[in-house]
C-alpha cells in the first residue's frame, strides 16, 4: 500500500499540473449576454445577403442570449452614412453595441467532376465549393470606440456521389445550391474566429 502512494501522489499532481493549463477561452459574444446589439453584415452584392443576415440574427441571439436586430431594416437605406447608423443604433434604438460583419474574397467554385474506375466499381462524384474571409469588428456605441476586431477564413464543400458495383448502385444526390455553400462556410468562418 506504501508503495503506490508516490505513484498515486505524482499522478495526482501531474493531473493539476494540466488541468491547470487547460483554461476554457469564452468567445467575445458570450461576454455581452443579456446586452443588446446591433447587428450588421455587409457581403459583395449578393441577392441573398439579407438571408444570410437573418441566419446570423438567429444564430447568435439564441446562443448568446443577446436582442440582436439589424438595424438598416428600420432605416431609409438611402439616407444613412456609418455615423448616422451609430447615432441611429445608440439614440434611437438604444443599443448597446454594434457589430459589423463583412464576408469578403467569396468564391463560390462550381461543380468539378470526379471518376473513379476499378474492377467490379464505378464511382463518380461532383464537388462545389465555396471560400470566404469573414471580417468582424465590434463596438461599444456609448464610449465610441473599437472593442474587437479580427478576421478568420472559412469553407464549405459539397460533393453528389453516385457508386455502382456488384452491390448495386448507391446515390448520394444534392443540389447545387450556391447560396447554402455561403451560409455553410461563412458560420465555419464565424467558428474560427474569436466572436465565438
Amino acid at each position: 500500500m506504501h508503495k503506490r502512494w508516490p505513484r498515486v501522489l505524482s499522478l495526482l499532481v501531474l493531473a493539476l499540473f494540466l488541468a491547470a493549463g487547460c483554461e476554457f477561452e469564452e468567445g467575445i459574444l458570450r461576454r455581452f449576454a443579456g446586452e443588446r446589439l446591433g447587428l450588421i453584415l455587409e457581403t459583395e452584392p449578393y441577392t441573398y445577403e439579407r438571408s444570410l443576415e437573418t441566419r446570423l440574427i438567429n444564430h447568435i441571439s439564441r446562443r448568446f442570449e443577446l436582442q440582436v436586430i439589424n438595424p438598416k431594416l428600420l432605416m431609409d437605406a438611402s439616407t444613412y452614412s456609418n455615423r448616422m447608423l451609430e447615432d441611429y443604433c445608440r439614440d434611437e434604438l438604444g443599443l448597446d453595441y454594434l457589430l459589423t460583419i463583412k464576408l469578403t474574397d467569396i468564391i463560390v467554385n462550381e461543380p468539378r467532376p470526379t471518376l473513379e474506375l476499378e474492377p467490379g466499381r464505378v464511382a463518380v462524384e461532383v464537388t462545389s465549393s465555396c471560400s470566404l474571409t469573414l471580417i468582424y469588428t465590434l463596438k461599444d456605441l456609448a464610449m465610441d470606440q473599437i472593442l474587437y476586431f479580427g478576421q478568420s477564413n472559412g469553407a464549405s464543400k459539397l460533393t453528389n456521389r453516385v457508386k455502382a458495383g456488384e452491390g448495386g448502385i448507391r446515390l448520394d444526390l444534392n443540389e447545387f445550391d450556391p447560396y447554402k455553400l455561403v451560409e455553410d462556410a461563412m458560420f465555419n468562418a464565424l467558428r474560427n474566429s474569436d466572436l465565438l
